[in-house]
């Protein structure tokens, strides 16, 4: 290995190539020229001509002692990096071409489930048609809870037996309540807020042992009954408005492992938008900030809505709140499995049940519940007053 120039040639091959390889004395160009061509500066023939012998032994010695110190396992250790480098490219592209097939496996897998559910819708279920019924304009609107439904869970214990039919009674039982407020009230239109956990889903094996049906029954079967429930509530609002965002039983593997935006709540937007497009005082709200939060306007105040599992203490939720660019009146979550009204700073928190209460995760923790959802009576102020909508058992 030799010192090189700039252009890579080493100093004693340009001196030799110059000179014509006589590097003994004897040179075809004056020593003056040569100095000029070599550093661009002029010496006289004398000086440069020993200071060119003293030069040209360094550069000699210097080649030789590179060469020496430069041994066989130099060689190996740089073939070697060179090889670990290599390797290191090649694992990075297994792990693109890994990421690229499991988002391709993911969109077959939501496309599937899509097919199925508009072949279902088309084939299988009766046409809903628009029934327009007259509501006089009035000064205020019910917003009303669909959290944490869990369809698809069996449960049967000493404190709860719940499960599909089960089910389906509560949603009974709620449409009436509901219509009962909504005359007292004269309230003019109705915001459903489903935010979160709408189905039992797999997310966990202790979930999964007290399924009794698979994602796609729970997601058909969720779907459809809260179709019926929005179909029923039309013929007695001027407007329903359906918002929805996905929590956390929705997922389709353990939390660390599983995607933020991979919920198979979002079907549920799906099917109701196909299932519901002839009624035209339905409306499925897809503006969302994220698919964890929506912003809900009622009566000109702003509701924040989210399931709830990322926002877990008062801190969260003012952080949550300082994520939006608007001025927040209240934030609607649920996750806790419970009804709860508060303030936190100056900003009203509400909190709505569930439909499952206690399985088996509550017996463990020794949590006991009641089955529950709320329905507030919003106007221009804000919530005038709220309801706790609590289930027969």
């Amino acid at each position: 290995m030799s010192i090189k120039r700039r252009d890579g040639e080493s100093y004693l091959a340009y001196a030799k190539r110059i000179t014509n390889g006589k590097a003994d004395g004897t040179l075809d160009i004056d020593y003056v020229e040569w100095g000029s061509a070599l550093i661009d500066k002029e010496y006289s023939s004398d000086n440069f001509r020993k200071s060119f012998y003293v030069i040209s032994e360094m550069l000699k010695n210097i080649d030789i002692e590179v060469e020496d110190n430069f041994t066989e396992d130099d060689l190996l250790r740089e073939l070697e990096q060179k090889k670990i480098e290599l390797q290191k490219e090649k694992v990075k592209f297994q792990d693109q071409r890994n990421a690229f097939n499991k988002l391709i496996r993911e969109r077959a897998r939501q496309e599937e489930i899509n097919e199925i559910i508009v072949q279902n819708i088309n084939n299988n279920l009766p046409k809903l048609n628009y029934i327009h019924k007259e509501v006089v304009p009035t000064d205020n609107d019910l917003m009303v809870s669909l959290n944490d439904i869990h369809y698809g869970i069996w449960i049967d214990n000493a404190w709860n037996t719940y499960n599909s039919d089960v089910c389906r009674d509560m949603f009974e039982e709620y449409l009436d309540k509901i219509i009962q407020i909504q005359k007292r009230h004269n309230s003019q239109n109705c915001y459903v807020c489903a935010n979160g956990d709408l189905i039992s889903g797999i997310s966990h094996k202790v979930i999964q042992l007290e399924n009794k049906e698979n994602v796609v029954q729970q997601l058909m079967g969720v779907s459809e009954l809260i179709s019926d429930f929005l179909y029923e509530l039309s013929q007695h609002f001027d407007n329903v408005i359906f918002s929805s965002v996905a929590g956390n039983h929705s997922r389709l593997d353990k939390k660390d492992d599983s995607p933020k935006d991979e919920r198979l709540d979002d079907l549920v937007e799906f099917y109701l938008k196909a299932r519901l497009q002839n009624v035209k005082n339905i409306h499925i709200n897809d503006d969302k900030l994220d698919t964890s939060i929506y912003l809900l306007n009622i009566r000109g105040k702003n509701y924040l809505n989210s399931h709830g599992d990322y926002d877990d203490s008062n801190y969260k939720v003012l952080s949550l709140v300082s994520m939006v660019d608007k001025p927040v009146y209240a934030v609607c979550l649920g996750h806790k499995h419970r009804n709860k009204s508060d303030y936190i700073q100056n900003i009203k928190l509400i909190m709505a049940g569930s439909f499952q209460s206690t399985d088996s995760y509550c017996v463990q923790k020794r949590i006991v519940g009641q089955p529950q959802q709320l329905v507030c009576v919003c106007d221009e102020n804000g919530i005038v007053c709220s309801y706790d909508i609590n289930f027969k058992k």
